[in-house]
């Protein structure tokens, strides 16, 4: 088969939320639920089925929602499948382990060629637009996600569309929305995040900054909303992963390209000096450990939306949850990427343990060349942009320890690690207030785990000999006893 051939059949295929939404239906991988209220059942309803599912969870579909009208849905679990993640990035469905669909992605990334946006006059999420007195937010069934929550949040499986006032680029990020009225929505955005270095340069010239919020998107602008890219419009890397450009319209008061398909977007502005009081929300690493604080919020301009609008929900809990699968594996690209931006040879594979959740646990797999070659890894890892914000355990392997198997990485952990010459740390480093052990000012220490074997030792071979059966002897069983180790 040819290059050309194969990377077409990498492309993403289906084309918005629905058709997204019939390709998952059609593998067996939808749930669909009526009569769930929004007030915490919808998101503890998803929270039952995911947290124990390994990776198995169905995508949640939830209509005729107690006091809306029946078409007026919400999608929660979007990505907590790594099959449907495979789907939403153009990948083969079926890997042999985790760490391999990591890999297509970080090749498919390394080799993209951006595709901008095609301006179009006309699109579905034209189809109803709301403007003035007639702008509420709560039309649409707006969940309590989960028990302890305060307030509403319409913004959380969101991308937040800002533009660099001076480079002109717009950029999509996944920052909650906590919904305050009809007309204001919060818009919660963590020091360093393209959209708060943004929203920072228009309020230190005093100027308000226009912002657009897509609550009901095509999943890999979510995926990629939430995955921490280098400067560049989200919306020309969808382009060029799907080998066409989006269609967008011109919003009707932000002027930005809103892609046609969407099914909810909400325009509007953040002024500076006006602030709410914003959470507390049950976050990503399982706590309610960010307190609610004065943030900026956005004063609502128009909501556009389609027939029977989708809104889509990622309600973080305590892990495994889908922000944890898809920030591990879009932040596992990443630092692969860097990796080898920094001449690191021999990557064969990096995993973000979901349970830890995500970018906390890290776990990179090398096969070693020279001496230094773990540690060099390890602290690339742990400092590049992929691994920089919120990291806590970064570890490195050898090649015969699968990065993306946590019983491998334990066993390499208890029997290939010294407490004492294995062991780094970095202080001071990139966090937030989700994390419930930060330091003031906003800090972390981290923790770099050398779980190689000695490269003296490897090197000369005195490493004792692994118990294993070899993969000679294990590609003639198969062939052998095909019954046996069917779907294993």
């Amino acid at each position: 088969m040819n290059a050309p051939q194969d990377a077409a059949k990498l492309l993403v295929h289906y084309r918005g939320l629905r058709q997204w939404i019939e390709k998952v239906e059609g593998m067996g991988e939808l749930l669909k639920v009526d009569g769930a209220s929004w007030d915490a059942e919808m998101g503890a309803i998803t929270h039952m089925l995911t947290e124990k599912s390994g990776g198995t969870a169905p995508a949640i579909l939830f209509d005729n929602v107690p006091g809306y009208p029946s078409g007026f849905r919400t999608l929660y679990g979007e990505l907590s499948s790594i099959k449907r993640i495979a789907l939403t990035l153009g990948l083969p469905l079926e890997h042999g382990r985790k760490v391999d669909v990591v890999k297509q992605y970080h090749d498919r990334m390394r080799n993209l060629k951006p595709i901008a946006p095609r301006w179009v006059n006309d699109g579905p999420i034209l189809q109803n637009v709301l403007e003035g007195d007639a702008v509420d937010v709560l039309k649409f069934p707006v969940p309590r996600h989960h028990e302890a929550d305060k307030a509403r949040f319409i913004g959380t499986a969101d991308c937040v569309m800002t533009q660099d006032p001076d480079a002109g680029w717009f950029n999509l990020g996944a920052y909650r929305s906590q919904v305050y009225d009809a007309r204001r929505i919060g818009c919660q955005i963590t020091e360093g995040k393209h959209g708060r270095v943004h929203r920072d340069k228009y309020f230190e010239r005093g100027q308000s900054m226009k912002v657009v919020i897509l609550v009901g998107q095509d999943p890999l602008l979510f995926l990629l909303s939430g995955s921490p890219l280098p400067e560049g419009s989200e919306l020309d890397i969808a382009g060029g992963m799907r080998g066409e450009p989006l269609d967008v319209v011109r919003g009707p008061y932000t002027g930005f390209p809103i892609p046609a398909d969407c099914e909810i977007a909400i325009e509007g502005e953040c002024v500076p000096g006006e602030v709410l009081p914003e959470g507390p929300f049950g976050e990503w690493m399982g706590y309610y450990s960010d307190d609610s604080v004065p943030r900026p919020y956005v004063n609502v301009k128009t909501i556009l939306y389609r027939n029977n609008p989708i809104l889509c929900c990622a309600p973080q809990h305590k892990p495994v949850d889908e922000t944890g699968l898809l920030k591990g594996i879009a932040g596992a690209a990443e630092i692969w990427r860097s990796l080898e931006a920094c001449g690191v040879p021999d990557v064969l594979g990096v995993w973000n343990h979901e349970g830890a959740p995500a970018t906390r646990f890290t776990v990179v797999q090398i096969r070693q060349r020279y001496p230094g070659h773990a540690r060099q890894a390890l602290h690339i890892a742990a400092a590049c942009q992929g691994g920089a914000y919120n990291g806590k355990w970064t570890v490195v392997v050898d090649d015969d320890i699968d990065a993306g198997d946590i019983d491998q990485v334990l066993w390499a952990m208890g029997t290939r690690f010294d407490p004492i010459s294995g062991i780094d740390t970095i202080q001071k480093a990139w966090s937030s207030k989700r994390d419930p052990m930060y330091l003031p000012g906003n800090f972390n220490n981290r923790v770099l785990i050398d779980a190689c074997m000695p490269y003296n030792m490897k090197l000369a071979g005195t490493f004792p000999k692994v118990v294993d059966v070899s993969s000679n002897l294990r590609s003639a069983l198969r062939v052998k006893f095909p019954q046996v180790f069917a779907g294993r």
